[in-house]
């Protein structure tokens, strides 16, 4: 895939290493000499300073044959800017960061897809990691409305040794079981064990009552 960030901040140089090391094909544009500078004694990427509001410098970055660009900068203005001229220029796909959640629906409109208020999202995370510890994962979607969770059963829950029909959980959808190296496709009789990795799809507001079935002791 050939890639396009812009930005190097926090995000976009870890976006970088994980393009890197995927082996896509990177180019990276940021107005910081040294940033750029920096990037490229790192990683085999090619750079390019100067703004990516400019239609002459995503052209020089070829964004014409790029299959995405990714817009990372704290400014919202310049990344749906950064955004929409790469598609003028026919870029296939272009991702931004939104900052500000009032911008939400001026990327909506313009059809950018995004991750709005990546500080909120971090912040909420670590909140709810240290409210529920026993949830090891979870992915929030539905702008927080409902949650793919991971969680590990327990030896003294209510659900170690039980059939997963037995566990009568009307609220969520176990969508998998991982087991050592084993991904289970879980089906009524499916038995949970003690160490398993389940992951479960729920709305928010269920997540405690359900992950409590594999985390708590059984009651009699």
């Amino acid at each position: 895939m050939y890639l396009i960030i812009v930005g190097l901040g926090g995000i976009g140089k870890n976006l970088v290493r994980i393009a890197t090391e995927d082996k896509n094909d990177v180019v990276v544009i940021d107005e910081d000499e040294k940033r750029c500078r920096e990037i490229a004694e790192k990683y085999d990427v090619l750079t390019f300073v100067g703004d990516a509001t400019e239609k002459s410098t995503l052209e020089e970055a070829n964004a014409q044959r790029a299959n995405a660009l990714i817009a990372t900068t704290s400014d919202d203005a310049a990344n749906l800017m950064m955004a929409l001229t790469a598609k003028e220029l026919g870029t296939k796909n272009t991702i931004a960061i939104v900052n500000q959640e009032e911008h939400v629906e001026m990327f909506k409109k313009a059809y950018v897809s995004m991750l709005e208020n990546p500080d909120m999202t971090v912040a909420r995370h670590l909140y709810l990691s240290a409210k529920r510890p026993r949830i090891k994962d979870f992915i929030m979607i539905g702008r927080g409305k409902a949650e793919i969770f991971e969680v590990v059963v327990a030896e003294n829950s209510r659900a170690a040794g039980k059939e997963l029909s037995q566990l009568n959980i009307k609220k969520g959808i176990v969508v998998a079981i991982e087991r050592n190296t084993d991904i289970i496709l879980p089906t009524g009789d499916a038995i949970i064990e003690v160490g398993d990795l389940v992951t479960v799809f729920a709305k928010t507001k269920e997540v405690d009552d359900i992950s409590s079935i594999f985390t708590r002791e059984k009651i009699f």
